[in-house]
């Protein structure tokens, strides 16, 4: 006996088309959409926060256990996926995007298209902001601490 579907059901089971670069259809692997070169940017600048914040507040025995905290944290938020995405690409056979491919083609976001280098701005601008102001802050304790 078949199983009677509604449009809208019949819509979630067909797979989507996706656009040039293969985005958007179904198995595709999550984290494919953009370049590895993105991603080591990313873990970079956040790696940069750590550093600087062991650099600035590291010393004391409870900044050093909340910093180990913070640090085990960061490690764990970055390998998790980080395995997640080649675990599932080995067995999909995936690859991220290339990045002259994602540079020429850009992103679609929820207020319009972008090129790809002001998305890679847009993604890494927080981090950015992040490390300049953990310096910032660990210049300042330290003039006063001094």
């Amino acid at each position: 006996m078949s199983e009677q579907r509604s449009p809208h059901q019949e819509r979630l089971h067909q797979p989507e088309r996706g656009d040039a670069l293969g985005r958007g259809g179904e198995g595709r692997v999550p984290g494919a959409e953009l370049p590895a070169a993105l991603y080591a940017s990313l873990i970079a600048a956040f790696g940069a926060v750590l550093l600087v914040s062991w650099w600035a507040f590291g010393g004391g025995d409870d900044s050093n256990l909340s910093l180990a905290m913070a640090t085990v944290l960061g490690l764990v938020f970055f390998v998790l996926p980080v395995l997640s995405y080649r675990t599932a690409a080995r067995r999909c056979g995936a690859s991220c995007t290339p990045l002259e491919a994602f540079l020429r083609a850009g992103v679609d976001t929820a207020t319009g298209p972008l090129s790809g280098r002001h998305a890679w701005l847009q993604i890494l601008i927080i981090p950015a902001a992040l490390v300049l102001a953990a310096l910032l802050i660990g210049i300042v304790a330290a003039s006063m601490a001094s």
